[in-house]
């Protein structure tokens, strides 16, 4: 999957994280997963589930406003998609709902410049955190 570009993998100390794209996710604005996000979200759990460790599920939007009535701020939105992402890790893929958080961040904690739109497009994602150290 991170050859084929679906996401991209990142090492700390206290954490890996699996960095998808919104695009490969969602629709612009919306928190319900398309069925492109299903395989690649297989291919994550697949994993995940035969680790001993917890997991939080961390939303990101660009700066970008939005307004709508399922979604009045950037804050919904990431939260939203964080906690479908969760319902799906535990509803269509079994995984223990125990080890699994979720939260948003909104545009708060950007990786890149909102200023252009391919910043724009890197803020614009999910972050799914195994916390090898505590969490």
């Amino acid at each position: 999957l991170e050859k084929g570009k679906k996401l991209t993998l990142l090492y700390d100390e206290n954490a890996l994280t699996i960095r998808i794209s919104e695009s490969v996710l969602f629709k612009p604005g919306n928190a319900e997963l398309i069925t492109e996000a299903h395989p690649v979200l297989d291919e994550v759990v697949s994993v995940l589930k035969t680790l001993p460790y917890n997991i939080r599920i961390e939303g990101h939007t660009d700066n970008v406003p939005i307004n709508t009535p399922s979604f009045p701020s950037n804050w919904d939105l990431s939260s939203a998609r964080a906690i479908a992402i969760l319902k799906y890790f535990i509803n269509e893929r079994g995984f223990a709902p125990a080890r699994l958080s979720a939260l948003g961040y909104g545009e708060y904690r950007p990786i890149d410049t909102n200023d252009t739109p391919s910043g724009r497009l890197k803020n614009r994602r999910v972050d799914i955190m195994v916390l090898t150290s505590g969490g």
